[in-house]
């Protein structure tokens, strides 16, 4: 599948609004640190076009006037920083500290005030090489300044969305054809990331697949093989350009029971019932409360599970709004939320429905186009 990349004006865009954010904060400049590819790589991608491979940090240094610069320390990553990433120049560094203390003081001074984003991973050496070459400039968390400037989606970002999510969609209907009695969960997830390659992305995450109480602990998927009769659980998402697909399905190995089935439709209802309540001004715990209200008329208030439920997603797997940590944050148009509620039922494991939105004018359009009862559609 074909997705237009995000052009280099928005790029320019983006900077220009860090700088706008830097501005109202009294802050000098950014540094927006970042590690692996699947490991924080939200503010690489979203400000310099940028993603580590294995065994590699990089930062990028924006200060409120002058260039922009990427730092990685892989000299012969350096040649695709070139080539590939957003920024006024690229620089091959082994001493991070040295480098952004020269940076900061060339710029701004030794008395500038620099906000980091990605606080809580950046490395205490360079962190410690800052604050010793530097001894009068103040470092400060960063992080929520480039999380809500990531959270309104531009059209372009929405349509790589879309098209990870219809990635997402077929790794989704082919794992879950997969399932059945004597199959290992391993066998299902590796069908769903067969998919997602072959369509030219790659997973969001790891695939997470388990069977019965397996569905519980994170489902990282093993060799176990599935049985007849218990619930399995498929999470899995399409990365297209940095930028996630993330869709849950819950069906049964074989058909379900009339209590299994009353179970799934409980959590199809919440799926139905939150998406239902979105639009522009709803707050995102509204949201959540939607889908908790109908898991108790269901009957299943004491199995209600909402781990993440619901969050934001773009650059980042998990990323803002977040219902637990900002409840009272009002919905705009064009944020994208991955509504995911579930039910928790000892001995039998968590029942989970999870579907891709965005904020519409006046509702929400689903990106995933699966059935969510997919008990009924294997």
């Amino acid at each position: 599948m074909i997705a237009n990349p995000i052009s280099e004006s928005e790029y320019a865009n983006r900077i220009a609004r860090v700088r706008e954010a830097l501005d109202a904060r009294s802050l000098d400049a950014l540094i927006a640190y970042g590690a692996h590819r699947d490991y924080r790589p939200a503010d690489l991608r979203y400000l310099a076009r940028w993603f580590c491979v294995e065994e590699e940090t990089s930062a990028l240094f924006v200060p409120r006037e002058g260039p922009t610069t990427l730092l990685t320390d892989v000299a012969w990553d350096i040649d695709r920083a070139r080539r590939e990433a957003f920024a006024d120049q690229m620089r091959f560094t082994q001493d991070f500290g040295t480098e952004l203390a020269a940076l900061i003081s060339e710029t701004h001074g030794e008395r500038a005030r620099v906000g980091i984003a990605g606080y809580q991973i950046f490395p205490t050496p360079v962190y410690l090489t800052l604050v010793r070459q530097l001894g009068a400039a103040t470092f400060t968390d960063a992080s929520e300044l480039t999380a809500e400037l990531r959270m309104v989606k531009s059209p372009a970002e929405l349509d790589l969305m879309r098209t990870a999510s219809r990635i997402s969609d077929e790794a989704m209907a082919a794992g879950i054809a997969r399932i059945g009695q004597g199959t290992t969960e391993i066998e299902v997830a590796a069908v769903a990331d067969a998919v997602i390659r072959a369509a030219g992305a790659e997973p969001s995450f790891v695939i997470l697949m388990g069977g019965g109480e397996r569905t519980v602990v994170g489902a990282f998927p093993s060799t176990r093989t599935l049985r007849s009769g218990e619930f399995a659980l498929l999470d899995c998402g399409a990365r297209v350009q940095g930028y996630h697909g993330d869709m849950c399905r819950t069906v049964v190995v074989g058909e379900p029971d009339a209590d299994q089935r009353r179970k799934l439709e409980a959590v199809e209802s919440a799926v139905k019932t939150a998406i239902a309540a979105i639009k522009p001004g709803v707050t995102v715990g509204a949201i959540r409360e939607a889908a908790a209200q109908a898991i108790t008329e269901a009957g299943y208030q004491e199995n209600w599970w909402d781990v993440f439920m619901p969050h934001g997603n773009g650059t980042e797997q998990h990323e803002p709004p977040d219902a637990k940590k900002h409840p009272a944050l009002p919905l705009q148009e064009h944020m994208v939320l991955c509504i995911e509620p579930g039910i928790s039922v000892p001995g039998e494991g968590v029942i989970c429905i999870e579907q891709m939105i965005a904020v519409t004018a006046d509702g929400a359009e689903v990106f995933n186009h699966l059935p969510t009862n997919m008990w009924d559609h294997k």
